[in-house]
């Protein structure tokens, strides 16, 4: 009984040693997002937006899109296409070659209540960062 008891405390006290010193008590990933959507600002590359957000599992290129009518006009529009899988010598080479002419999109997400989509130009620099609709949006929970 002695030696179960001893187990038992020694098991506890090694999992509240990893997570004191392994910094998962002080994880948080909202705080995590909201700074890494602090840093990024329009201009930068795609490269340097990675190197401080991570890479990701998906990137999408921006498609154009024309909507004919029966009068004859036209609309142009674009909008984002298929998710491809994300592979940094991928994408350099795509926007070294100029594939990606209307730009692309990386979504980032960090929690139910931290996400945003990250748009880039033709050229691979940062052309807007918008929030993205994240489950606390869904239920109409307040952000924090």
């Amino acid at each position: 009984m002695k030696f179960l008891f001893g187990s038992v405390v020694v098991i506890g006290l090694a999992l509240a040693g990893v997570y004191y010193a392994g910094g998962f008590a002080t994880f948080d990933p909202d705080e995590q997002g909201r700074q890494v959507r602090a840093s990024i600002a329009p201009g930068m590359s795609w490269e340097a937006v990675v190197d401080t957000a991570g890479e990701p599992k998906h990137y999408q290129p921006i498609l154009r899109s024309v909507q004919k009518f029966p009068g004859g006009g036209e609309v142009e529009f674009f909008k984002p296409g298929p998710k491809n899988p994300f592979r940094r010598e991928s994408v350099q080479s795509r926007v070294q070659e100029g594939s990606l002419p209307h730009g692309f999109l990386i979504a980032y997400v960090y929690s139910a209540s931290t996400a945003f989509t990250v748009r880039f130009d033709g050229s691979g620099a940062v052309h807007s960062i918008d929030d993205a609709m994240t489950m606390n949006d869904l239920l109409q929970m307040p952000r924090d």
